[in-house]
């Protein structure tokens, strides 16, 4: 008789104790249901823990920063495009996609189907084809364009904001003309001077860029050159030339990292809008095919949605990257 009472009053605890534990779980939930269901809210107990431990483990620390969801998402869809530019011929077979073989109107539109994925399109074109072939062209114009107007943007930011003077003034007021022209305006008048070749288009992109990055590093070289320590590096000979390249400028390309995923995205925009507006060259884009069914939009919308589809995802991907990285670099800045 004592055991089966004893029993019972075990289970009575075991019961109750569960009960409590439920609702302290449920009480739990209810008290921190932002950080639960509202993407990036942080509790300032969680984060004060974490920054602790951080500090304790800098391994970790380092890794975590690349830990963030924006990053890996940023990075999953640039490595998507760059292997669909990449193994394009090993995807999908190599057809000519830029060639109308087929009589005017005569079954051009289809939807999507075992033998086209994604459909048809304007003379019949496979919509799945000319997205993946349509990838190398974009991200090859992007990444060239964005280069070149970073490494000469560098130079001119960095001799401008260390030497000043007339030279400072010089550059400036060039920079200042090229961003006063909208930079699609800017790319169709010199393409209709210089032609459509896809080297000409890359290098009047390469061109609009190089305010924007010549800009940022200026202004960093304007407030790295006040510092102690480059009267020092003067005070025991060291030439400019070594100051500016070897001290000052390493020391400020921590924001350039940043833009160059932003000026990459800029740069894919104004290709499709180029494109759209039929002034590119004979390249396969994405922008173009937007452009060929603007007549046809109600008739064979998934013509237009997947070519949409791709320019959001490129865009968001390098947005994404960039956004990670400036914050990954402020968390760096501070913690240091």
């Amino acid at each position: 008789m004592y055991q089966e009472l004893q029993d019972n009053v075990d289970l009575n605890d075991k019961s109750l104790l569960g009960v409590a534990n439920f609702k302290s779980i449920l009480f739990w939930i209810i008290h921190n249901f932002k950080f639960l269901f509202i993407p990036g809210y942080d509790l300032k107990e969680l984060t004060e823990r974490k920054h602790q431990y951080e500090l304790k483990n800098p391994k970790k620390r380092r890794i975590h920063r690349y830990k963030k969801p924006i990053f890996i998402i940023g990075l999953i869809i640039i490595l998507f495009l760059c292997t669909l530019a990449v193994f394009q011929y090993w995807i999908y077979s190599a057809w000519d996609l830029s060639v109308c073989k087929l009589p005017r109107n005569l079954y051009w539109y289809k939807p999507p189907s075992p033998e086209h994925p994604l459909g048809t399109t304007f003379c019949g074109w496979d919509v799945l084809g000319r997205l993946i072939y349509g990838t190398r062209s974009v991200l090859i114009f992007a990444t060239y364009s964005t280069g070149m107007a970073c490494v000469i943007g560098i130079f001119i930011g960095a001799v401008s904001g260390y030497y000043g003077g007339w030279l400072d003034v010089l550059l400036m007021r060039i920079m200042d003309i090229i961003l006063s022209f909208p930079g699609v305006v800017f790319a169709i008048i010199f393409i209709t001077i210089w032609g459509t070749d896809f080297t000409i288009v890359v290098l009047i992109y390469g061109i609009i860029g190089i305010p924007f990055f010549a800009r940022i590093i200026r202004t960093n070289v304007l407030k790295e050159k006040e510092l102690p320590y480059i009267d020092a590096g003067k005070a025991v000979g060291a030439k400019n030339r070594r100051i500016l390249f070897r001290h000052i400028l390493p020391n400020c390309l921590q924001p350039i990292i940043v833009n160059v995923s932003f000026n990459v995205a800029r740069n894919i925009l104004s290709l499709s809008v180029l494109a759209f507006l039929r002034s590119g060259g004979g390249w396969i884009d994405w922008g173009y095919d937007i452009a060929l069914m603007i007549n046809y939009i109600y008739a064979a919308p998934w013509a237009a949605f997947f070519p949409t589809l791709m320019i959001f995802l490129s865009v968001l991907g390098f947005l994404l990257l960039g956004d990670s990285l400036s914050e990954i670099g402020l968390l760096t800045s501070e913690k240091l």
